[in-house]
């Protein structure tokens, strides 16, 4: 995911993901510091090959997905916020928000994944804004904190 975001702490480092994520094409990750650091990317739906009569009429399913983490000696926190906006960038016409309890020290530093299907969203849509933010809960210099991999936005034609 490219875009801008917050560089809280250390900011953003990419790393190996510690465990492998099945079926995906790369296997790094973007690990957060220990204040919040945010990542955003705003996917304009008609550059990427979709059309408004599409959008507005048959408003195909969009399908968004994350993979995040916590590193096995320091706990984390994940959020992830993406919004349907409409042409001014602005309106929101649909939008899925989760905020994740934190995860411990010493865990098991697997991968979870939050997923969700935008559907019947109504007319207008034609921008996809996708943020997720993360950091570590002990504080300490470095990037310990969530470990973030495979972002999807996804339109699904049927």
């Amino acid at each position: 995911m490219g875009g801008g975001g917050g560089r809280g702490g250390d900011g953003w480092k990419v790393e190996e993901n510690g465990f492998p994520v099945d079926d995906t094409p790369a296997q790094t990750c973007f690990t957060t510091s220990f204040h919040w650091c945010v990542k955003s990317q705003l996917v304009d739906l008609l550059k990427e090959g979709l059309w408004e009569e599409l959008l507005d009429t048959y408003q195909p399913e969009i399908y968004i997905s994350d993979w995040w983490g916590a590193q096995e000696d320091c706990g984390c926190k994940y959020s992830i916020c993406v919004r349907l906006l409409g042409a001014n960038k602005r309106t929101v016409i649909a939008e899925f928000q989760a905020n994740s309890d934190a995860i411990q020290q010493w865990n098991d530093a697997q991968y979870h994944q939050v997923s969700y299907r935008f559907r019947q969203y109504g007319r207008g849509v034609r921008y996809v804004h996708f943020l997720h933010r993360g950091k570590e809960t002990r504080f300490r210099p470095g990037h310990y904190g969530a470990r973030i991999t495979n972002s999807t936005v996804m339109v699904k034609l049927s």
